[in-house]
């Protein structure tokens, strides 16, 4: 397993233990880094907006969420055959309608902008959580390339969260993955 897959493992986890996609097995890895990142409390009122939200909001951050991790594992034009699987395991864990779970999928293999994602992807929890995948995936192969870079202010500008907090995300992530 490359590091990009391991990143993606242990935020597959990570994105299960707060309600994002449905539980896995291996949340426990992803659900420390998760925590360390935006702390406990505030990852349990990420859980708890998953269990009181309507059915239409949760398929609108879900499926958000999904497009930005599918979109920062592209970010580098590079996306392995191994990467393309975990991705797929990720829409199928998303909880998603099947006909958007096979739209995802085709997104996985022909890359597309992520539109209006700022305005679907609401909860600022999982605003950060994102940042913070897409910091993680950008180290995971030992260097952070120009387009990395660049799609990690894009999303932290979409997203609305402050250059400053976007730092401290990309350093808390440093500081527990590296």
């Amino acid at each position: 397993m490359n590091a990009a897959q391991k990143a993606m493992t242990t935020w597959v986890g990570a994105l299960s233990s707060s309600g994002v996609l449905e539980p896995t097995e291996d949340a426990d890895a992803g659900a420390a880094v998760a925590a360390y990142v935006v702390g406990e409390e505030r990852l349990e009122e990420l859980r708890t907006f998953f269990r009181h939200a309507s059915a239409e909001a949760v398929a609108r951050e879900r499926r958000a969420a999904v497009e930005a991790v599918i979109a920062m594992a592209q970010a580098d034009r590079d996306v392995h055959p191994e990467e393309s699987h975990l991705l797929s395991r990720l829409v199928a864990r998303s909880g998603l309608d099947e006909d958007t779970q096979d739209e995802l999928v085709m997104r996985v293999h022909q890359p597309r902008e992520v539109e209006d994602l700022g305005d679907r992807l609401t909860h600022p929890v999982l605003r950060e959580l994102i940042l913070a995948l897409a910091w993680e995936l950008a180290l995971a192969d030992g260097r952070v390339d120009q387009a990395e870079s660049e799609l990690y202010a894009d999303l932290a500008r979409q997203l609305e969260v402050r250059p400053a907090r976007a730092k401290e995300i990309a350093a808390a992530v440093d500081e527990r993955v590296g």
